[in-house]
């Protein structure tokens, strides 16, 4: 399998279907200040990378069309090849709107109207409508306009004709039916990523061409991130790049933080492990018929990451980190939930991680250091978790006992009869049907090697 990270599915009837992180109340909450407002306005849904802004704005803009809204999606990290953004902006409003709005009389004559003074507008570069208006209203008749004012003065006008039939536009869009909304919301996702020029250059194209009633847009973006574009474009660290964007944002909206259990449980999905869990065979000690492993899966990190103090910032690092190893390895079942564990103890337990690395653990020991991280009380043998964490403890086992053995240490005290093994934590553990050695399991060399190597990766 190869991982690609995904969006979950966004469902027609019901958006927010499968939103993991619980957001469909913030939409409501967005959903509502737009609805109030009659003004144009410009919003940033600010959140940092990696924290599910995309697909929020995916589902708020589903839901929005549900209720009748006009909406248009634009990823401009996608569309920065294009020298002028207002030609992404307006190639996207023509082709989405067209798509959705068939309900408009003649929406193809707007449109067509818009298109073609959009084309004048691209073709001529503006400045400022005011300073214009001005440099025009000063000129007396009898002098001759020179070429590049007269150029300018015309962009002014068709600026001015943009926004009168963009404004047309946005009228029609309520119509007879029940309910559509007389609001157009574009959404533009992924600008922190764009070449600063072209960053920039949208968010002046949106204020001077856009600024019109019932017209919103929806930027999606991590705003420290564009801070330091802004500071970087224009090559200076004193800039108060958080007082430039306020020329061009009017409400910025934080994204709350999720959970860290509904985090984990989006990283899950994010990175297709439940997917892979599900492909994969369990080992026939542990298969049982009621055993779902794609939700025991998450569960284990949650009693993982709760042992521990750590950000969403530091979860998302482990769940790049795992992808990273897994595409390395071929992977079986086992190799799976030696690589999760192995990885966590790593980056989250690096004491621990090199008592196992230099095999300075008998493997009594190692048994009980598993058991001490993954359980928190007593729990029964049959129990899902039980079950789990035996089954990890296993894997770990036979290929710490292969690392050991390739050492060659005579009569190694490391190595002990785990027949008589007694655990910590797991009821009633009969130890002497668990702990079948496997010589065919690999050396943890294996996935140390993999784990380090792609500590780099980023």
């Amino acid at each position: 399998m190869i991982f690609t990270s995904s969006t979950p599915e966004i469902r027609s009837d019901s958006p927010f279907k499968n939103d993991l992180l619980q957001r469909e109340q913030y939409a409501d909450i967005l959903t509502s200040l737009i609805d109030t407002s009659e003004k144009g306005f410009t919003m940033s849904i600010n959140a940092t990378w990696g924290y599910g802004k995309t697909t929020f704005i995916r589902m708020w803009e589903k839901k929005l069309k549900n209720l009748g809204y006009s909406t248009v999606y634009i990823n401009a990290w996608e569309k920065d090849f294009i020298d002028d953004p207002f030609a992404v902006v307006m190639a996207t409003i023509w082709e989405q709107t067209q798509k959705q709005d068939a309900h408009i009389k003649k929406p193809s004559e707007v449109l067509k109207t818009l298109g073609d003074i959009a084309g004048k507008i691209i073709a001529h570069r503006y400045i400022g409508e005011a300073a214009l208006d001005a440099m025009k209203n000063g000129i007396s008749n009898d002098v001759q306009i020179p070429y590049a004012l007269d150029k300018y003065i015309k962009q002014v006008e068709n600026i001015k004709q943009f926004k009168e039939q963009l404004s047309v536009y946005v009228q029609q869009l309520k119509s007879e039916e029940e309910n559509a909304k007389d609001k157009l919301i574009i959404f533009v996702d992924e600008l922190d990523r764009c070449r600063p020029d072209y960053a920039i250059e949208m968010l002046e194209r949106i204020k001077h061409l856009f600024s019109i009633d019932n017209v919103i847009f929806v930027l999606s973006v991590d705003q420290s991130v564009l801070q330091e574009t802004i500071k970087g474009f224009y090559g200076s660290s004193n800039i108060s790049a958080e007082n430039y964007l306020r020329r061009f944002i009017d409400i910025e909206y934080r994204l709350p933080e999720p959970s860290t259990d509904d985090f984990i449980e989006f990283q899950v999905q994010y990175h297709k492990l439940d997917q892979y869990i599900t492909e994969h065979t369990p080992h026939p000690m542990f298969s049982r018929d009621n055993t779902d492993y794609s939700v025991l899966f998450p569960l284990m990190l949650k009693i993982l990451f709760e042992a521990i103090p750590c950000s969403l910032r530091d979860i998302e690092k482990y769940f790049n980190h795992i992808e990273y190893v897994i595409r390395t390895l071929k992977l079986n079942r086992g190799d799976f939930f030696v690589s999760v564990f192995l990885t966590y103890v790593y980056i989250f337990k690096r004491d621990i991680y090199e008592q196992i690395r230099e095999c300075q653990y008998n493997d009594v020991e190692l048994l009980h250091t598993i058991e001490d991280l993954l359980i928190a009380g007593k729990i029964e043998l049959d129990s899902n978790l039980g079950q789990l964490t035996i089954e990890i403890m296993v894997e770990m086992m036979n290929r710490y006992r292969v690392t050991i053995e390739s050492q060659n240490v005579k009569d190694d005290e490391r190595l002990t009869d785990l027949a008589n093994f007694k655990s910590k934590h797991i009821l009633s553990l009969d130890s002497k049907n668990v702990f079948r050695y496997n010589y065919l399991s690999k050396s943890l060399d294996t996935y140390i090697n993999k784990i380090e190597m792609t500590e780099a990766i980023r």
